[in-house]
């Protein structure tokens, strides 16, 4: 035989079936929770007593049982003097176990901790005696079968009524479980709702932003449009295609500069590594090898022909090496000549530049390029709040939809605990 009560596995009654419909707004849930709760704990307390008169009884039954095994000798002296020392020792410890775990008071039941006290307070006993049966079992299996079977009988009653107990624990703990479950769901509904109400808000504002921004592009295109047909606008036209045809004229004339030094390149480029120069005298003589058209001009004709004057006697002096040496000086010198017709090439088209340039001012373009780039801006401002629009009111839509799933899973959890369909009012 072996002694052993530990807890049974309990199951919940099920669900009877729903009888009614209830219909509810979300906030009296709690509430309902609380109604639920109130004569539920006031029916376990009830049962629980009811209970605890059995196990006293059960307690009591089994104290009554040691104390015979007590006062038995159980014929020990006409045994071995071993096996007597042994069964008494064996006999002495289950009595000595099982009296004190019999012998002292239950919690009173007078709310629902209580019920969990008494719950433990039997686990406990039933664990201890169950301890000290199974470590002599042999002792009560050979001296002391009757008492054996007995306190089994006994033990096996108190345990029912445990697992009674424990049940009850078990459906409130459950009912708890749920109700904390529910509450949590109803907490993040609130704070999806408050969320969808911030992001319908957003939307509002999108909206009347979006309405704003598309009577300013209104107002610009008009506005540009209004520019545009001015015949200041037109006469503005007209001087810079003006102004973009004379492009090829300066061409030409660079053409030819740049053509002209290109003759003399090589002595002018020799030179610039052997020459004296100081440091302002090197840089212009590098900008002119670099790009002569820039170069000239009525401030830098001087230094220019200083330049191509000391190349021409550093070719003459034989400092500067090159193939024919009259024919560069020739053309240092043709370019000396040529510097004013150059000068004056780009005086007369600097003369016709300035004087379109100065006819623009008929037309103050830089106000309709501020229209036009604000206008740009606001177009993509429009294709901003078009995004924003739409990523919110795809979150929105996520929003309802958890919102759904959220609000059957507290229609399904409160029916559970109602015994009774509950349905939330949208």
């Amino acid at each position: 035989m072996v002694f052993g009560f530990g807890k049974k596995k309990t199951v919940e009654n099920p669900v009877s079936p729903v009888q009614h419909q209830r219909e509810v707004a979300l906030q009296e849930i709690p509430a309902i929770i609380k109604e639920l709760e109130v004569p539920r704990i006031s029916n376990i307390l009830q049962e629980a007593k009811r209970l605890k008169t059995e196990i006293e009884l059960n307690r009591k039954d089994i104290h009554g049982i040691v104390l015979h095994l007590e006062s038995d000798d159980l014929k020990l002296d006409d045994v071995d003097k071993n096996l007597k020392t042994v069964g008494k020792r064996g006999k002495d410890a289950v009595v000595a176990t099982i009296k004190k775990e019999t012998s002292g008071r239950l919690t009173n039941i007078e709310r629902y901790d209580d019920v969990v006290a008494v719950n433990n307070e039997v686990n406990q006993t039933l664990k201890r005696i169950g301890d000290i049966l199974g470590l002599h079992t042999r002792v009560m299996h050979v001296f002391a079968r009757k008492y054996a079977d007995k306190l089994k009988e006994e033990i096996a009653k108190l345990a029912q009524n445990r697992n009674a107990l424990q049940m009850l624990i078990n459906g409130q703990e459950n009912f708890k479980s749920n109700s904390e479950s529910i509450l949590d769901l109803i907490k993040k509904m609130d704070e999806l709702k408050i969320k969808e109400r911030q992001k319908n808000h957003r939307l509002t504002e999108i909206r009347h932003e979006k309405s704003e921004t598309l009577q300013t592009i209104t107002r610009l295109e008009l506005e540009i449009s209004g520019l545009k047909a001015k015949p200041e606008h037109r006469e503005f036209l007209e001087v810079r295609k003006k102004i973009d045809l004379l492009s090829q004229e300066k061409q030409e004339i660079k053409g030819k500069i740049d053509a002209q030094f290109t003759k003399i390149s090589r002595p002018l480029s020799k030179y610039s590594y052997v020459s004296s120069f100081d440091k302002p005298m090197k840089k212009l003589m590098e900008e002119l090898i670099s790009d002569p058209y820039e170069v000239i001009s009525a401030h830098n004709k001087e230094p220019v022909i200083e330049i191509l004057q000391a190349t021409a006697k550093s070719v003459v002096a034989g400092n500067v090496s090159v193939k024919d040496s009259d024919k560069s000086i020739e053309l240092i010198e043709e370019t000396i000549d040529r510097l004013d017709e150059f000068l004056k090439l780009k005086t007369s088209f600097a003369k016709k530049i300035s004087e379109l340039e100065a006819s623009l001012n008929v037309f103050d373009i830089k106000t309709l390029e501020g229209k036009e780039k604000e206008l740009e801006k606001t177009r993509s401002n429009i294709v901003d709040l078009e995004a924003s629009s739409e990523k919110i009111g795809k979150e929105i839509k996520e929003n309802e939809s958890e919102h759904n799933a959220i609000k059957l899973e507290i229609e399904a959890k409160t029916t559970q605990l109602n015994n009774g369909k509950v349905v939330i009012k949208t």
